[in-house]
């Protein structure tokens, strides 16, 4: 956040700064003349941690994107980094990846960068609607302008209602493909057909050793199986054949 409060919103300010941490080095400023940093070499610009008056608590979380530990610092980062590495189009994901620092001496750290297969970089920030003040309003701006200015995306994300969110954590369970995935796969798709196909309907055909019940969960979160996470789920619930991959959100 800025370290300073803003006295002038419509105050007009020149491009922003941008450091990074590459390749293990110490935060520095990055010269846009020799283009952008290598974004797979980058780390945090800052440690995650808390004390007796934080807001939030950090999080360290496996990515299967990256194969590694992201470092973040609040629960809504978290399912944003879940939303991202859900997503079969995101390649790269880095927490904490820069510091913007403007002329009036306002400072701003984004929460996430993520990397798409097209090579697209997209700047977040993951602040719940009810605690942006003006403050933040005025630094999220000017983030988005800074990012249009390197060709760069940016998008602020506020996370999803209680149910949606808790569904996704539930098959981020899965993430991982169990080894019984190809068998299990074959007999899913004869036991799931067509849209009138319910959970309850795969329960009642696993053979007793969750076999095709972990299968199902790993192929809702991959996106390859599709159910409404923005509703309860249960055994009525209805699960069919994607027609196309998890794409953007």
């Amino acid at each position: 956040m800025p370290s300073v409060v803003l006295k002038s919103v419509g105050a007009h300010v020149g491009s922003a700064t941008w450091s990074f941490c590459v390749g293990g080095a110490r935060r520095a400023p990055w010269s846009w003349l020799q283009g952008p940093p290598p974004v797979r070499e980058l780390s945090p610009v800052r440690r995650t941690k808390s004390g007796r008056l934080s807001r939030n608590i950090p999080v360290q979380a496996i990515s299967l994107t990256t194969d590694g530990w992201l470092f973040l610092e609040s629960g809504l980062e978290h399912e944003l980094m879940m939303l991202l590495d859900r997503l079969s189009g995101t390649v790269w994901l880095v927490g904490q990846p820069a510091r913007l620092k403007w002329e009036d001496g306002v400072k701003h750290v984004p929460d996430l960068l993520s990397v798409d297969r097209d090579g697209a970089v997209t700047i977040w920030d993951a602040r719940h609607p009810h605690r942006r003040d003006e403050t933040f309003d005025v630094v999220s701006s000017r983030t988005a302008k800074a990012c249009a200015e390197i060709g760069w995306g940016y998008v602020l994300f506020g996370g999803f209602p209680e149910v949606e969110s808790l569904n996704l954590r539930w098959i981020a369970g899965a993430r991982r493909p169990p080894e019984w995935l190809e068998p299990a796969r074959a007999t899913l798709r004869r036991v799931v057909e067509g849209d009138t196909t319910t959970v309850g309907d795969v329960l009642a055909a696993d053979d007793g050793r969750g076999f095709l019940t972990s299968s199902m969960w790993h192929l809702v979160w991959t996106g390859e199986l599709t159910m409404d996470l923005r509703a309860p789920w249960g055994r009525s619930t209805a699960i069919a054949w994607a027609t196309a991959e998890v794409g953007a959100p």
